[in-house]
């Protein structure tokens, strides 16, 4: 198949007026919905304390939740049909940046080439992101010469999974780094009963288990952090942190070993040393309702983010406990 003739009569014709901009609607699929997830209400990414500002010509992503600077073009995947809409649509900003970098023919090559593979979708229709980054692979060195960086992105919660490509622009955003990179990621997960979200290169996580959390984290340091720790130096101040955790953040029964008030007033207080050597810290929560038909109980997830400021500039946790109060409970 080729690429639609009026898409091609466009780009072939620099100096035609730029078509409208599309709005893209993603239909949710049904089973990638959580519906009986108890969540925080989620606050406005531009009002968000701590969130880049990165002023005129940023755009969200997904609503309230992720925003990318000026620069970076962004173009969603849909999983129906989303291989005829990656070939046959092209959304503004991303036509924008390919003729002011003369990339067309790399993208178009790009484009085809994913419509082509017949590996990067199951039999559902759904994406398959390993054989889609192993294709953008192939055409990374491509952009680069033009002066663009690729990534196919995601993020998978309760609200629903969504991917999309970031087309970025090296001379105008040189430091930013697409935090939801699926070619980016180290491997960690929290596995909630609904989901499992995903961290990058750059963040260490430690899990603070519900049932006798507060005797394994003094057990030993995640492989991970412990690299981390020995990297910045900061094994004194982790242990430190630590010691504190477990003397200060009791619940109030046997069930909740964690009062995240008082983890939160910890973290920020370790946070300035921490964040002297280049780390900074972030706690992190996450609250289910889990059904059992007629009654239920709620599941509780918590953890610390520690975040390598040089590989993630523009990191923020997806459930940080400052931007997400928990409902419906007494506090863990």
């Amino acid at each position: 198949m080729v690429l639609n003739p009026a898409y091609r009569e466009w780009k072939n014709n620099l100096n035609a007026s730029p078509a409208p901009v599309a709005t893209v609607t993603e239909t949710p699929i049904a089973e990638a919905y959580y519906f009986e997830e108890e969540g925080a209400e989620e606050i406005n990414a531009a009002e968000a304390v701590g969130r880049p500002d990165y002023g005129v010509g940023s755009k969200e992503v997904i609503e309230g939740k992720y925003v990318v600077p000026k620069g970076v073009a962004v173009e969603m995947m849909k999983n129906f049909n989303g291989k005829k809409d990656l070939l046959n649509d092209c959304p503004h900003d991303v036509r924008v940046l390919m003729e002011s970098k003369g990339a067309f023919q790399v993208y178009e090559r790009f484009v085809q080439a994913i419509y082509d593979d017949k590996n990067n979708k199951n039999a559902l229709g759904r994406w398959k992101d390993s054989e889609f980054v192993s294709l953008i692979d192939a055409f990374r060195d491509d952009f680069a010469d033009k002066g663009i960086k690729v990534a196919l992105c995601a993020r998978f919660s309760g609200d629903g999974n969504k991917r999309w490509l970031e087309f970025i622009d090296v001379s105008q955003v040189g430091n930013y780094v697409p935090q939801y990179d699926l070619g980016n990621l180290s491997g960690q997960t929290i596995s909630t009963f609904y989901t499992t979200l995903h961290f990058p290169n750059g963040v260490c996580v430690e899990e603070l288990k519900q049932w006798g959390g507060r005797n394994k984290i003094q057990t030993r340091a995640p492989w991970k952090v412990q690299l981390m720790m020995d990297k910045f130096d900061l094994n004194e101040e982790y242990n430190a942190m630590v010691k504190e955790f477990v003397t200060a953040c009791a619940g109030k029964t046997v069930f909740k070993n964690w009062d995240i008030e008082k983890l939160k007033v910890l973290v920020d207080k370790h946070d300035d040393v921490f964040v002297k050597k280049g780390i900074d810290l972030f706690v992190s929560h996450k609250q289910e309702w889990v059904s059992h038909g007629k009654g239920g109980h709620y599941e509780y997830y918590r953890w610390i983010e520690f975040v390598d400021m040089q590989l993630q500039p523009n990191y923020l946790p997806q459930r940080d406990a400052d931007d997400n109060d928990e409902k419906g409970c007494s506090i863990m």
